[in-house]
């Protein structure tokens, strides 16, 4: 009986322990992969299609990658508690293909940072999004597929644009 109890009390140490450990040796490169695949496509555009968008009420090629960005201003600050501005919104339309590149590495870097940076007590911390509860961990998940998600698009978008999209990029 007293194995028993011992066995279930390491197994509980464990399993939070190995998915920490994950996390922490595994996300940062996940992170980097996904954000160099997604500048990779971002690059692929000729800069005259950055105002491409395939009917009217979708957003353009450049406000799909923008739409990141702002995504990334939103849920870091769950994270960090920081308001972060990566670019004046309100000139959007102004910008070109190299400032809407930089800015979305920017706020990518941003993220990297972060992620290198919390601590595990931060990471599970549990917070309210959209009235759910969930951990810090989860809020960098939700960035990933945010991005993803919206990569998919841009990638839609340079095959539209008779462009060649770049290679698949996996874990």
């Amino acid at each position: 009986m007293k194995n028993t109890i011992c066995l279930f009390l390491l197994l509980g140490f464990y399993f939070p322990l190995k998915a920490q450990t994950y996390f922490n040796s595994q996300y940062p490169h996940v992170w980097h992969r996904a954000t160099e695949y997604t500048l990779d496509v971002a690059k692929a555009m000729p800069e005259e299609n950055y105002h491409f968008k395939p009917e009217t009420s979708a957003m353009t090629f450049g406000g799909q990658l923008l739409h990141i960005v702002d995504n990334i201003s939103f849920l870091t600050r769950l994270i960090s508690g920081e308001s972060k501005t990566f670019y004046d919104r309100t000139k959007a339309e102004e910008l070109n293909k190299d400032e809407i590149i930089y800015i979305l590495e920017n706020a990518n870097n941003y993220v990297g940072k972060l992620i290198a940076e919390i601590s595990t007590s931060d990471l599970n911390e549990a917070i309210e999004f959209r009235r759910l509860e969930m951990s810090k961990e989860n809020i960098f998940y939700l960035l990933r597929d945010h991005q993803v998600h919206h990569r998919g698009q841009c990638i839609v978008y340079l095959r539209m644009a008779g462009v060649k999209a770049p290679p698949y990029v996996g874990w």
